[in-house]
């Protein structure tokens, strides 16, 4: 290998500690302060110069670097330069070298990724408390990392368990069997058994030999984060929408339990709560088609509804092909064309991960809105409908011109619901962005005032609406300019609300836009919404967000630790007050923001008015784009013909 090795560097054992790469082409200064970091108790390697410390990296692993700034052949900033575009700052701490005021080039390294700076002559004491931060730092870094990658692989399991929930109507059995079996290779669980509750007696459902709980123990065991841990043995109670208790999952072979786990195996019970519940009305179903298969006379026929995949119209079940362009419709959805014999549905709108948002006519009061539904294979969720509930009591506490307007809301008696809500014209301000790239200072203003008056009134109602992205952020060109429209109050909850409807352990809300005690799973405040919206005008100002990253265990790293660039370093017309709203709204700590965001966004829009623009801005295309994005689910992008 190319660089130095100095007492006991090479394969590091774990407990000789932290492995440092001292980079230095002054031999002397190298060698002394490896020896004084030795004898501090690191593990050291030394590097004679640039190229020797990038074939170190290659080679060997080490917890942090110390670079010299100036050196030859390749000084230390271009090193820094290379280190990074391997190694996040968060990875690989860098902490650089400089001679006494030698201001410009710590200036340029900070900039490049450096995580801190020492002067020389080197104090000893100065950089031993130096390195003990950012490798403490590291530390930190590397746990939130776990428990990223411990969410992540939480949240692929509740997905899977989504997904294939709909086998439970084949063989309910063999659905649980499959599942317990890959929850408990998640949790690391010898063997996770569930059992139904009949009569007085928990009986199992995949012939385990596991002992059955005693459901008068279970049944005292609290609904939504109710799980009873002993020894090597978790218990908890699996129930349906209404609370009623319907069985057990019990996992045996594991003792400790974190927040992330028991989220999961409760998450797990919560699913087998619906597809159980689903189970039921499945044979309720079967009963009531067998008796009225006895009745004789007519019966009364549903008007199925049909979506032309071509162009989105919507269809009843007498067309066998879409009249605007000729396509078969061939797969019906489950769903009634008409809604309560009011809502005639005319085009599929968007689709997400809950529910489908479709045009539809409203007979009664002859005008077109956006009818918003839940999808046929989430009825059985609870958590959902309770969301859609939610939804529609949120927006009606709210009532601002800037929130959209709630006209209708109800149930369809199959446990399916629906809102009805004013339909809009416009764009997302995530497709504004794509399409446009940044607003103009003058347009992020008007942002800014619209939308912190909206999440202002919500506020005042008492009510944290949790998503605050760009997807929920719709603006509807009007006079020259726009309205803005708040949208998706699902996840929204009030400040001394339910606590049921966030499981622990699961991630409500959108990582890249979410605050750091979000992420943690802590309780929120207004003061989330303030570092969402922040975040969402950061990026209509700058064009980047306040992460760049795209896997999931980095975004969460980089919100929770790394702060954005300053305003000013993307815009240098941008003026220190600027740069000081975005970065009080932004803190990582809750307590560091602002709780007035009405009085926060007006400050920082009066700073932006008179802000000079470098491109045009927000252009709303003539006549839109297609209906419906699968990312803004209540949008309507286009008027259709």
């Amino acid at each position: 290998m190319a660089s130095e090795r100095v007492r006991g560097a090479g394969a590091v054992p774990a407990d000789r500690g932290a492995a440092l790469l001292v980079v230095d082409d002054n031999e002397v200064n190298r060698d002394l302060l490896s020896r004084r970091l030795v004898a501090a108790g690191f593990a050291v390697a030394g590097a004679a110069s640039g190229p020797e410390a990038l074939t170190a990296l290659d080679e060997g692993r080490f917890d942090l670097v110390l670079l010299d700034v100036m050196m030859p052949e390749m000084d230390g900033l271009e090193v820094l330069r290379r280190i990074r575009a391997r190694f996040g700052v968060g990875e690989l701490p860098v902490v650089m070298a400089s001679a006494l005021g030698d201001t410009r080039n710590l200036v340029d390294a900070l900039r490049l990724g450096a995580n801190d700076y020492v002067i020389k002559p080197l104090d000893m004491q100065v950089v031993l408390a130096r390195l003990g931060t950012q490798l403490a730092l590291r530390r930190a870094n590397e746990d939130v990392k776990r428990l990223a990658s411990q969410l992540r692989a939480a949240q692929d399991q509740i997905s899977t368990l989504l997904a294939t929930g709909g086998e439970a109507f084949a063989d309910f059995g063999r659905w649980a069997r499959s599942m317990s079996s890959g929850v408990a290779g998640t949790l690391g669980a010898r063997e996770i058994s569930v059992f139904l509750l009949q009569e007085d007696a928990f009986v199992s459902v995949e012939g385990t030999r596991a002992e059955a709980p005693s459901p008068s123990a279970v049944a005292l065991l609290p609904a939504g984060d109710g799980l009873s841990v002993e020894e090597e043995r978790a218990v908890a109670p699996v129930r349906g929408p209404r609370g009623d208790l319907l069985g057990a999952v019990v996992a045996d072979g594991k003792g400790e339990w974190d927040d992330v786990e028991r989220g999961l195996l409760l998450g797990f019970a919560h699913q087998l709560g619906g597809a159980l519940e689903l189970q039921r009305m499945k044979e309720q179903l079967a009963a009531a088609r067998q008796r009225s298969s006895r009745l004789g006379g007519a019966t009364q026929s549903l008007e199925i509804l049909y979506v032309c995949p071509t162009c989105s119209r919507c269809w009843g079940p007498e067309v066998r092909a879409c009249g605007a362009d000729g396509t078969p419709l061939t797969e019906p959805r489950g769903f009634p064309h008409r809604v309560l014999d009011r809502y005639a549905l005319r085009f599929l709108l968007g689709e997400g991960g809950m529910g489908a948002v479709f045009e539809a006519y409203d007979e009664k009061l002859d005008r077109v809105v956006a009818l918003k539904v839940v999808k046929p294979e989430h009825f059985r969720n609870a958590t959902v409908r309770r969301r859609f509930v939610q939804e529609a009591n949120a927006i009606a506490a709210i009532r601002h011109p800037n929130v959209v307007e709630l006209h209708d809301s109800g149930d369809l008696g199959d446990g399916s619901m629906f809102l009805v809500m004013e339909r809009l014209h416009g764009r997302d301000l995530a497709d504004l962005h794509r399409l446009s790239g940044a607003g103009t200072p003058v347009q992020v203003a008007s942002l800014l005032r619209q939308g912190a008056a909206a999440l202002g009134a919500a506020h005042r109602a008492g009510i944290v609406h949790r998503d605050v992205k760009p997807e929920n952020v719709f603006l509807c060109p009007e006079d020259g300019g726009f309205r803005v429209r708040i949208l998706d109050f699902g996840l929204a909850k009030r400040v001394d609300g339910d606590r049921n409807l966030t499981q622990s352990g699961l991630i409500v809300g959108t990582p890249a836009w979410m605050p750091p005690e979000q992420i943690s799973g802590r309780e929120v405040d207004e003061r989330a919404d303030v570092y969402s919206f922040a975040a969402v005008c950061y990026l209509a100002l700058t064009g980047r967000g306040v992460t760049e990253e795209r896997d999931l265990d980095k975004v969460f790293v980089d919100v929770v630790r790394n702060p954005p660039p300053p305003v000013s370093a993307l815009l240098p017309a941008a003026p220190a007050a600027v740069d000081a709203a975005f970065r009080a709204a932004l803190a990582k700590k809750p307590e560091a923001r602002p709780r007035d965001v009405v009085a926060w966004a007006t400050a920082l829009a009066a700073a932006l008015e008179g802000l000079p623009s470098s491109g045009a801005g927000w252009v709303f295309p003539a006549g839109g784009g297609p209906p419906g994005s699968p990312t803004a689910p209540t949008l309507v992008t286009r008027s259709p013909a």
